[in-house]
């Protein structure tokens, strides 16, 4: 059975008398009249004029819903209605690509100008931490409770090749400045480059490169975390860095970071780092990487050596202890890394050393610490490994199946193996750790992080000295902007 198309009363009156008025045109033209229509091509004709109204009447809504209806101009008043919908929709739509955009892509809203030029977004994240410790010899240890890890706020912008960001965060019962800086794009030998002038995050290591809101775990490895120079992980200074095809190279020299509070002379600290990817396809991405730095430490500066707080950020009492150094004047330090992307598998394998040097009273000092750290995880479903190719970092991954959209999110699990040795460090001690987990990710800026680790410790000093070990549960809720 056949079924004919039922035209609106409207729009079949205008097609009618577009018709009507073509007719009445080629009448008066001095060429020969065309041949008479048959119902069925009338019909057709009528269907195709109707179908052309509504799918600029369609339009004409999609646009005015943003800018609200304007009337006809004169000129297009005495146009046919096919015409004059045309020219108004036409006119509306180079009006709202000349406005201010607003895109929702990163988790917060980003404001844009019509180019492109300039960009105002505002950033921050939010860890709510639980963790409990059994096991431990020493009962203090034994520690269970809650945290608001980190609450960062900030905001970041562009001024065509002049970007900049602010952020402050408030962890450990403290508020501290984190990223502080503005970057100027440029071009070097050729190649893409951008200049930091402020605080900004090392560029040292796969996990000490990266944001926390990124690494698969809790916490970076005891690479990211301990080898590095006595300023930490930001420095107020200048950072120049080069991108090619699968590579980058970075050189920066920098002071102490921002929360010095002005009593002591900044150590002053030259650093490097370069990156490749020697295999970089949809299917696989092989990651090479090595780092340096040498930094002169200013006297009397504290927190030369850190301990490794190796069952989690929240109990404090189960640490490596480098014990005490005095007398530092300048270290260096190096590392290497080696990572694997492979479909839904990833694999990483980070190494590094420091080596002090030195006087206190019993004479001069030259001593070496190092630490060294494997991981590796598989994503049984919803989205892929993050990696940051033009900075050899991590990314932020991306669930196909957003649990707030209905769907299930994604899924990973996560396993990796820890050991800082602080053995040449006068009453410095080793330990190791077991981490396994899996991390829900419910969208593209949220997740749920569940991590098991067993811990083994032999400390020369601090509290219970000796060998101890233990089992520590941690979980986070994270978002993150």
């Amino acid at each position: 059975m056949n079924h004919s198309t039922v035209l609106p009363p409207a729009a079949l009156s205008v097609a009618l008398g577009l018709l009507l008025a073509s007719s009445h045109a080629g009448a008066q033209s001095t060429s020969p009249p065309p041949a008479p229509l048959s119902q069925a091509q009338l019909s057709q004709l009528v269907q195709q004029q109707a179908v052309q109204i509504q799918q600029l009447e369609a339009r004409l809504r999609a646009v005015e819903g943003g800018q609200g209806t304007a009337a006809p101009s004169p000129a297009t008043a005495t146009a046919t209605p096919a015409a004059a919908l045309e020219t108004r929709v036409a006119a509306l739509e180079s009006g709202q690509s000349k406005q201010p955009k607003v895109s929702w892509s990163k988790g917060a809203p980003e404001f844009s100008s019509a180019d492109g030029n300039v960009t105002f977004r505002p950033r921050g994240r939010l860890f709510v931490d639980a963790s409990s410790t059994d096991g431990s010899a020493v009962s203090d240890r034994n520690l269970s409770g809650t945290e608001i890890r980190s609450v960062r706020l900030g905001a970041e912008g562009r001024y065509g090749i002049l970007g900049w960001a602010v952020e402050g965060d408030f962890a450990d019962n403290d508020v501290a400045w984190k990223s502080v800086y503005a970057t100027v794009d440029h071009r070097l030998f050729g190649l893409p480059a951008d200049l930091t002038v402020g605080n900004r995050l090392n560029d040292r290591g796969i996990d000490g490169s990266s944001s926390t809101s990124n690494t698969p775990f809790q916490d970076r490895n005891v690479v990211g975390t301990l080898m590095l120079p006595q300023r930490g992980l930001f420095g107020v200074g200048l950072t120049e860095r080069v991108y090619g095809k699968g590579w980058h190279a970075g050189l920066s020299v920098a002071g102490n970071d921002l929360n010095n509070a002005g009593t002591d002379n900044d150590s002053q600290t030259w650093a490097t780092r370069v990156h490749w990817n020697p295999i970089e396809s949809s299917t696989a991405t092989v990651h090479l990487g090595a780092w340096a730095f040498h930094e002169e430490i200013a006297a009397g500066a504290s927190s030369v050596v850190r301990s490794s707080a190796i069952a989690g950020h929240f109990n404090d009492l189960v640490k490596i202890t480098p014990g005490t150094l005095l007398g530092a004047e300048r270290s260096t330090g190096y590392g290497a890394e080696l990572a694997g992307f492979f479909g839904p598998a990833w694999a990483t394998g980070e190494w590094g050393t420091r080596n002090l040097r030195g006087a206190d009273a019993s004479g001069r000092h030259d001593l070496d610490h190092q630490a060294w750290a494997i991981s590796a995880g598989w994503f049984l479903a919803g989205a892929m490994p993050a990696y940051s190719g033009k900075a050899g970092t991590w990314g932020r991954v991306k669930v196909a199946d957003p649990v707030t959209r209905g769907g299930r999110g994604a899924w990973e699990l996560k396993a990796r193996y820890e050991d800082v040795d602080y053995t040449e460090l006068p009453s410095g001690g080793t330990g190791h750790a077991w981490t396994l987990g899996t991390n829900w990710y419910l969208n593209d800026f949220s997740r749920v992080m569940f991590e098991a680790i067993r811990w083994q410790t032999n400390n020369r000093s601090g509290t219970g000295p000796g060998k101890d070990e233990g089992t520590t549960f941690n979980t986070r809720l994270q978002v993150a902007f």
